[in-house]
């Protein structure tokens, strides 16, 4: 009876063992930059997915990605076309919509999908490679000297970095726009495009958008990532500045 239950006892242990095992390999389809970056290395006969647009892909990509754009109308159709039993690499700027193109493909059957955490702003952050398809360098946009610079003055301001495919951008835009009429002389907003603006985001190491900075003089009193409501964004700014 004892060997009986022993053997029982030994046998769920080793089940679940087993069984989480698997599940955690199986969770394990968001990777971070490195991450992304390793696998993609140690696969063979993958596929990268940039599914960014045209114009961002020429600006600057992984190596060998194939560019999809998520928010082409036939973005399903074009993934129809691909091998389902391939294993695929999915990224975008900052993971957004990366996330929505693996959920589609998984829900129309691709098995093994991969998206990066952070996107494109985690792999510059990263400093891990990239290559373009355009014979001019990538844009960058502003540097952090010139970024710094046009904060200088007395007047607080904070910066919302932004793109316009970004949703919670795009949530967060009227409320801004109407905090900063309200707030004239007290507070100044700036908005700057990620898009626009690659080497400055990897060089202040941001990995994701919206992204707001508030800037009193010459330091940083706060900063946050992701979408914020406009009652807790202001009650972030009064507790951080005295107006």
């Amino acid at each position: 009876m004892k060997n009986t239950l022993l053997f029982i006892f030994s046998a769920c242990i080793i089940c679940l063992f087993s069984c989480s095992e698997t599940q955690t390999q199986q969770a394990k389809t968001l990777l971070s930059a490195s991450e992304f970056s390793s696998l993609i290395q140690k696969t063979s006969g993958e596929i990268v997915l940039d599914v960014r647009t045209p114009g961002e892909y020429q600006g600057g990509h992984l190596a060998d990605a194939m560019n999809v754009d998520y928010n082409d109308p036939a973005f399903q159709q074009n993934i129809a076309q691909l091998d389902k039993t391939k294993e695929y690499f999915v990224y975008c700027l900052s993971g957004g919509r990366s996330s929505s193109a693996a959920e589609t493909m998984r829900s129309m059957g691709f098995a093994k999908v991969y998206e990066m955490d952070g996107g494109m702003i985690a792999w510059r952050s990263a400093n891990l490679p990239e290559t373009t398809d355009q014979p001019k360098p990538m844009k960058s946009g502003m540097n952090q000297q010139e970024f710094l610079k046009s904060l200088e003055g007395t007047t607080p301001v904070l910066v919302d970095f932004y793109a316009e495919w970004c949703k919670p951008c795009k949530q967060m835009q009227p409320f801004l726009e109407k905090m900063e009429k309200e707030m004239a002389g007290k507070l100044i907003i700036k908005r700057i495009d990620a898009d626009q603006n690659p080497a400055l985001l990897q060089s202040m190491g941001i990995e994701g958008i919206p992204y707001l900075i508030l800037h009193d003089g010459k330091k940083t009193v706060w900063n946050h990532m992701g979408y914020i409501d406009e009652t807790n964004l202001r009650k972030e700014l009064s507790n951080a500045v005295k107006f």
